[in-house]
C-alpha cells in the first residue's frame, strides 16, 4: 500500500516537492491532498492526480487520513503547523528554517522529541553527493583539524513570493535565516561543533520592496566562532551576479590543507600544506545537478531518503536535533546587525 502525502503550500518550492515525490517516489507514494491558494498550480498537481484531494484549511487536511504531511508554506506557519501535525500522529517533511526566533526553534524542538514520527528539515544539501563527499574527506582527516569555514554567496535578489512575505523579517526571519540557513546546517555539519557566539554587520542597499523598518538585508558580513575553536567567516550580497551566473563558494581550512568547493562543475578543491603543489587536487563527484526551485543539490535525494525513513522507521539526517543550530546561527546573525553588538548563542 502507499504512503498517502499531503502538501500545505503550493507556490513554487512546494509544486517541486509534489513533483519530485511523484516522479521519484510514484511506487510508494500517492499525491493524497493538497491545501493552497495558488490555482495554476492546483491545475498542475491534478494533472498529475486527478483524484487528488483539495482542501480550503490546513486544519482540515492535517485532521484527514493522511500517512505524512509536506510543509512549504511561508516561514512564520512552519513550528505552529509543525506542532499540529505531529499531534495528528503524521510524518513531517518541514521546509526549512526551523523557526523565526529563538522561541520557535525550542518549541519545535521539543515537539519534535515528544514524538515517535518521522521529522525531516529540508535542507536537501546534506543529501548531495557533492557536499557529502567534503563531510567525508574532512572525517578522513585529509585536511587535517579544521580551523576555518568559509562561504560566500554573490547573487541577485529573492525571487518573488506570495504578497513578499519573504521580503518581510517579520514574517520570513530576515535574509539569513531564510536563505543562509542552508549554509550554516553544512558548515557546521562539517566541522561537527556548534556555534557559540557572531557578530554580523549588514544593511538594505539595493533591494527594497516595501517602505518601512522590517525589510530584509540585502548584504552582510558575519564572523562566527564555534565551541570547539574554529571560526567561520560568511560574506552575502544579494545584488550582485544576476541567475545563471550568480556565484556560492564555500570551503574549510585545517591544519594541514584546504577544501574548496567549484559548484558550477560538481568539483572539490583540495590543497595540502608543505607539498609545493602548484595546482589542486581535483575530486570530480558523481552528483545530480541542481533539481527543483532553487535548483539545489540534493534536491532529488532528499525526497527519496525522506520516503525511505518512513518505510525503514529510522531519524533522518537533517532531524530537528541536527539542524537547529544552523537556523540558531541564522538568528543570531540577525540579532547582531541589529544590536551592533557580539551575540551569544
Amino acid at each position: 500500500m502507499k504512503l498517502r502525502f499531503g502538501f500545505l503550500g503550493l507556490g513554487a518550492m512546494g509544486f517541486s516537492h509534489v513533483n519530485s515525490f511523484a516522479k521519484l517516489c510514484g511506487d510508494n507514494v500517492e499525491i493524497a491532498a493538497i491545501c493552497s491558494a495558488n490555482e495554476e498550480n492546483i491545475k498542475k498537481v491534478r494533472e498529475l492526480d486527478p483524484e487528488v484531494r483539495v482542501f480550503k484549511s490546513e486544519s482540515e487536511l492535517i485532521a484527514s487520513p493522511l500517512d505524512a504531511i509536506v510543509v512549504s508554506t511561508p516561514n512564520f506557519t512552519h513550528v505552529q503547523l509543525a506542532q499540529e501535525i505531529l499531534r495528528e500522529g503524521k510524518h513531517l517533511f518541514l521546509e526549512k528554517p526551523c523557526g523565526i526566533s529563538r522561541l520557535e526553534c525550542r518549541k519545535l524542538l521539543e515537539a519534535s522529541d515528544k514524538s515517535d514520527r518521522i521529522l525531516m528539515i529540508g535542507h536537501e544539501l546534506r543529501y548531495s553527493p557533492f557536499f557529502q563527499k567534503i563531510k567525508e574527506l574532512v572525517d578522513a582527516g585529509e585536511i587535517g583539524a579544521p580551523r576555518m569555514v568559509w562561504c560566500k554567496e554573490f547573487r541577485g535578489p529573492f525571487q518573488k513570493k506570495s504578497q513578499d512575505w519573504i521580503q518581510d523579517e517579520r514574517r520570513s526571519g530576515g535574509t539569513l535565516v531564510d536563505k543562509n540557513c542552508h549554509h550554516f546546517d553544512l558548515m557546521n555539519w562539517w566541522v561537527d561543533s556548534k556555534p557559540k557566539r557572531v557578530a554580523a554587520f549588514g544593511g538594505l542597499a539595493m533591494n527594497r520592496i516595501f517602505e518601512g523598518p522590517h525589510h530584509v538585508n540585502d548584504h552582510v558580513t558575519m564572523t562566527f566562532e564555534y565551541e570547539n575553536g574554529v571560526r567561520g567567516t560568511h560574506q552575502l550580497s544579494m545584488f550582485a551576479l544576476d541567475f545563471p551566473n550568480e556565484e556560492l563558494e564555500m570551503g574549510i581550512v585545517g591544519d594541514s590543507g584546504v577544501l574548496q568547493t567549484r559548484i558550477s562543475q560538481i568539483e572539490i578543491l583540495q590543497w595540502k600544506r608543505g607539498t609545493g603543489q602548484k595546482e589542486p587536487i581535483v575530486h570530480k563527484v558523481a552528483a545530480n545537478f541542481g533539481e527543483g526551485w532553487g535548483n539545489h543539490l540534493g534536491f532529488d535525494e532528499i525526497h527519496i531518503e525522506f520516503v525511505k525513513c518512513i518505510m525503514e522507521r529510522r531519524q533522518p539526517l537533517t532531524s530537528v536535533r541536527n539542524c537547529i543550530h544552523g537556523t540558531l546561527l541564522a538568528i543570531a546573525g540577525e540579532e547582531s546587525i541589529k544590536s551592533g553588538k557580539i551575540v551569544e548563542l
